[in-house]
C-alpha cells in the first residue's frame, strides 16, 4: 500500500467547496498522514486538552437539561452535537481577541477563563451570575474574559462584532473579533449588513456559521437556495470556508488560518461548520414535530465527542482510564458548581435599577425606595 502523503500536499484548504473540507473521517482515522505540529498548528498537549474541553462542555449541557427538566432553569438551550465546531474554533483564537457568542455558546466562557461557578449561576439566574440574573439562560456573558453579553434577535451578534471589528482596526490591534450564529442567522438583515461592511472595509471580522441544518423548525433548504452558505462570502467580497463542523481538527485550522489573515489586514474570513444538534432547540421544543428519529440516529453516529477520542486513541494519545479519570473529575466539579450556584440564592432585586445609567435618574431611584419600603414592610 502506497503511503499516504502529508496534509500539505494533499488536501487543499480552499474556499467555496461544493463538499465540506475534513481532516479526520467519522471514525476519527486521518484521511492522509498528520504531523499535529507541522499540518495542523497544534501540539499534542493542547489537541488532548480540546478533547477534555469538548468533553466538559457536552457535560455542562447534559447538567443545563437536568436543571431544566427539575424547574430549577426556566430554559435551557442545547449545544450538544455541535461542541466540535464551537471548541475547535475557540482553540485558534488569541486571549486578546474578541467573542460575539450566540445561544449555544457556552464553551466560549469555560474555554477563555469563566468559571463553572459562572456558567450555571447564568444557568440558575442566581446571585453569582455575572449577569446578575438580567439574562434569558443560554445568553452567556463576561466583559473581563472578552467574551461580549448577547441579545435575543437572531443575527444581531454578526453586525454588533462588525462594529468592534472596525474599532479594532481603527485602534490598530493585532486582534479579531468572532461572531457565532446558526445558518438562520444567515436569512437575517443583520448578517448581510455585517458582511458587506466587513468586506467593504476589510475587517479583522470572523463570521463564524455553525449550520446544524434547522433553524429551530426550518430546515435549511427552506432558507436559502444556495449550495452552501460559505459561498455567499463571494458577493461580499472575500472568501468563505465550507468545512466538517464535527472535525475539530479542520475547524481549528481553518480558523487559525481565517485569524492570521485577519490581523495582517487581509480582511474578514467566512466559516460555515457543517454540525447538527442531538437535541431539541430548546427545553421547549418538541423536535419530532418536524425531524424522524432515524435522521437524529444517523447524526448520532458523527458525534464530534466520539470522533475526536477515536482520533486520540489512534494517535495514542488517549485511552480508558484517562477517559473514566476525566469524567470523573468533570462531573464531580459541575455538582460542586451547581451546588454552590444554587446556595448562594437570588439577586438583589435592587440591582435591576443599576448600571443602566452611568447616574440612576431620579424615576428609577424613586422605584428602587418603592420597592425597598415594600421589602421592609411598608404599604405601597
Amino acid at each position: 500500500m502506497a503511503k499516504k502523503t502529508k496534509i500539505k500536499d494533499k488536501i487543499n484548504v480552499i474556499p467555496f467547496t461544493n463538499e465540506p473540507l475534513r481532516l479526520i473521517d467519522e471514525e476519527g482515522i486521518p484521511l492522509v498522514d498528520i504531523d499535529l505540529e507541522e499540518d495542523v498548528g497544534i501540539s499534542s498537549e493542547r489537541i488532548v486538552q480540546m478533547y477534555k474541553d469538548i468533553l466538559l462542555t457536552r457535560e455542562i449541557d447534559k447538567m443545563g437539561w437536568i436543571l431544566a427538566r427539575q424547574g430549577k432553569a426556566g430554559f435551557y438551550i442545547s449545544i450538544g452535537g455541535q461542541e466540535g465546531a464551537h471548541v475547535g474554533s475557540l482553540y485558534a483564537l488569541s486571549k486578546n481577541d474578541w467573542v460575539m457568542p450566540y445561544y449555544r455558546s457556552a464553551p466560549a466562557m469555560h474555554i477563555r477563563g469563566a468559571t463553572l461557578l459562572d456558567i450555571f449561576s447564568q444557568v440558575l439566574g442566581t446571585s453569582l451570575d455575572p449577569l446578575k440574573g438580567r439574562q434569558m439562560p443560554g445568553h452567556f456573558g463576561k466583559r473581563e474574559i472578552g467574551v461580549f453579553v448577547i441579545g435575543s434577535v437572531v443575527g444581531l451578534g454578526h453586525v454588533t462584532a462588525m462594529g468592534v471589528a472596525k474599532a479594532l482596526k481603527y485602534r490598530g490591534e493585532r486582534s479579531v473579533v468572532i461572531s457565532y450564529g446558526g445558518e438562520g442567522s444567515s436569512s437575517e438583515g443583520h448578517f448581510h449588513s455585517a458582511m458587506n461592511f466587513s468586506g467593504v472595509f476589510k475587517l479583522p471580522h470572523i463570521i463564524f456559521i455553525q449550520n446544524n441544518q434547522y433553524a429551530i423548525s426550518v430546515p435549511r433548504s427552506k432558507q436559502t437556495a444556495s449550495k452552501t452558505i460559505a459561498i455567499k462570502a463571494k458577493a461580499y467580497g472575500f472568501d468563505g470556508y465550507f468545512v466538517d463542523g464535527n472535525d475539530p481538527l479542520i475547524v481549528y485550522k481553518v480558523t487559525k488560518m481565517a485569524r492570521e489573515r485577519a490581523i495582517n489586514g487581509l480582511g474578514p474570513t467566512l466559516i460555515e461548520a457543517l454540525t447538527y444538534r442531538l437535541d431539541p432547540h430548546s427545553s421547549s421544543d418538541n423536535d419530532t414535530r418536524y425531524r424522524s428519529k432515524g435522521e437524529v440516529d444517523e447524526w448520532r453516529k458523527k458525534d464530534p465527542l466520539i470522533r475526536m477520542r477515536k482520533f486520540l486513541e489512534y494517535m495514542k494519545l488517549w485511552d480508558e482510564e484517562r477517559e473514566r479519570e476525566t469524567l470523573e473529575k468533570i462531573r464531580k466539579d459541575i455538582e460542586e458548581a451547581v451546588e454552590e450556584a444554587e446556595k448562594s440564592g437570588l439577586p438583589d432585586p435592587r440591582e435591576m435599577f443599576e448600571e443602566v445609567y452611568s447616574e440612576t435618574p431620579w424615576y428609577l431611584k424613586e422605584e428602587m425606595e418603592e420597592l425597598t419600603s415594600f421589602e421592609d414592610g411598608g404599604n405601597l
